[in-house]
């Protein structure tokens, strides 16, 4: 899908809906990111069949996000790029990394996935997989050398990657979660550096060194 055609869907309208078949499911993120852009919330990732998706966004008309939609607007009107990049913090002082428009879509569908499944049901598959090589395994015991390659290279191995699946994927969410809420701050001026002058800016009386790291605001 090319972005005017994204774009239009996300013309004010209180839903907007895309159903997105084959290979048009690579252009998931980049609507997600778009849809941020202009105002919208991901309510639901559904898949009516096994080779489609469907996005199901509403309207955000909280003031930040209403601002936020502006701002694109503006910049659209001012030759400035549709889906801007972010210098996120890194573990490093003083270090950060651009970060895309459509990685943080990406993170945010994947937050959005984990809190309205968790991670019992991919678990679950995973345990089922494993179980059934072990049935395999039972089915070849007159061969023992076939049993026990199935044990050791598919049904041991996916019962342990199902015991860490939780851990796992919990990790995956709270990285996520974190990106997310700390762009999420600094769009809408609660993360970001104080202004000229006050306690903790650069230079001023109440700031310990005179300067910030690069992870603090940008």
């Amino acid at each position: 899908m090319k972005d005017p055609e994204i774009l239009s869907r996300f013309d004010g309208r209180g839903r907007a809906e895309f159903l997105l078949g084959g290979l048009e499911g690579r252009h998931s993120d980049r609507i997600t990111a778009i849809g941020f852009e202009s105002g919208y919330d991901l309510q639901a990732t559904e898949m009516p069949s096994k080779s489609t998706i469907r996005l199901v966004f509403v309207r955000n008309d909280s003031p930040p996000v209403r601002q936020r939609a502006r701002q694109t607007q503006e910049r659209l009107r001012a030759g400035g790029p549709l889906l801007p990049t972010w210098d996120a913090p890194t573990a490093r002082p003083c270090t950060t990394r651009s970060v895309t428009a459509e990685e943080l879509a990406s993170a945010r569908r994947g937050v959005a996935t984990y809190e309205a499944n968790g991670a019992k049901k991919f678990a679950l598959f995973v345990a089922l997989l494993s179980a059934g090589c072990f049935a395999v395994a039972g089915v070849l015991r007159d061969r023992p050398g076939a049993a026990l390659a199935v044990l050791v290279v598919f049904a041991v191995p996916l019962a342990v990657t199902a015991v860490l699946i939780p851990r796992w994927m919990k990790r995956w969410y709270e990285k996520n979660r974190r990106l997310v809420e700390l762009h999420d701050r600094q769009r809408t001026g609660q993360g970001g550096p104080p202004p000229p002058g006050s306690p903790g800016s650069p230079g001023s009386p109440g700031s310990p060194d005179g300067h910030r790291h690069a992870g603090d605001g940008q």
